[in-house]
């Protein structure tokens, strides 16, 4: 089992990625300027990415990217890792255009519903997020940190008795006794609250 931390749990969850300044112009321009056939790049996706993140000119991994993403069948891989950049780049809107793409093209593409819902809880859409998360931990259990999220989610959808249930799936998946002592914290706050609501002259 991995161990989670603090640091895990703050994190958006999304990767951070380095060396994408200009982005938002770069994705501008090759967009208009490319006509989409076929794969209109000698550059592999991989190369693509490796290029965004530092290795050459932005510019040239991201029109790469992008004439994958828009070939005539669309590479999933590009299109996930240009909802990466996007997010990088606050570009929320655009991102979940992409994610959600990929989910009309693979439905049971994980990593996109992860990413997706990471994304939608950082839209405060936490419906959706809190039903992606379900996805993910339902179907793969490497994905147990989906737990803590929808529990955080449904905490703000103003559901603390299913917050309380994820939040106690999770607990024993840490071992992060520092974490353990922070989320029972939560529960006891949680269940304060449920007490007082059924018992308003307490």
């Amino acid at each position: 089992m991995n161990r989670i931390s603090i640091e895990d749990i703050t994190k958006s969850g999304v990767l951070i990625l380095t060396a994408v300044l200009g982005f938002a112009s770069c994705e501008t321009t090759a967009s208009s300027n490319e006509e989409r056939v076929g794969v209109d790049s000698e550059i592999s996706v991989d190369e693509a990415i490796r290029i965004v993140s530092g290795e050459g000119p932005p510019m040239e991994g991201i029109s790469a990217l992008i004439a994958h993403a828009e070939a005539d069948v669309p590479d999933v891989k590009a299109l996930l890792w240009l909802g990466r950049f996007n997010i990088r780049n606050g570009e929320l809107e655009k991102a979940h255009a992409r994610y959600s793409k990929i989910l009309e093209l693979e439905p049971d593409n994980l990593e996109a519903t992860w990413d997706l819902a990471m994304l939608d809880m950082q839209m405060r859409d936490f419906e959706a997020a809190a039903n992606g998360f379900k996805v993910c931990v339902n179907s793969n259990p490497e994905m147990y940190k989906g737990y803590f999220f929808m529990a955080n989610c449904l905490k703000n959808m103003d559901k603390p008795e299913e917050a309380i249930e994820q939040y106690r799936t999770f607990l024993p998946l840490t071992s992060d006794s520092v974490l353990q002592s922070k989320i029972e914290g939560i529960i006891n706050r949680l269940e304060v609250d449920i007490n007082v609501v059924s018992d308003p002259n307490e």
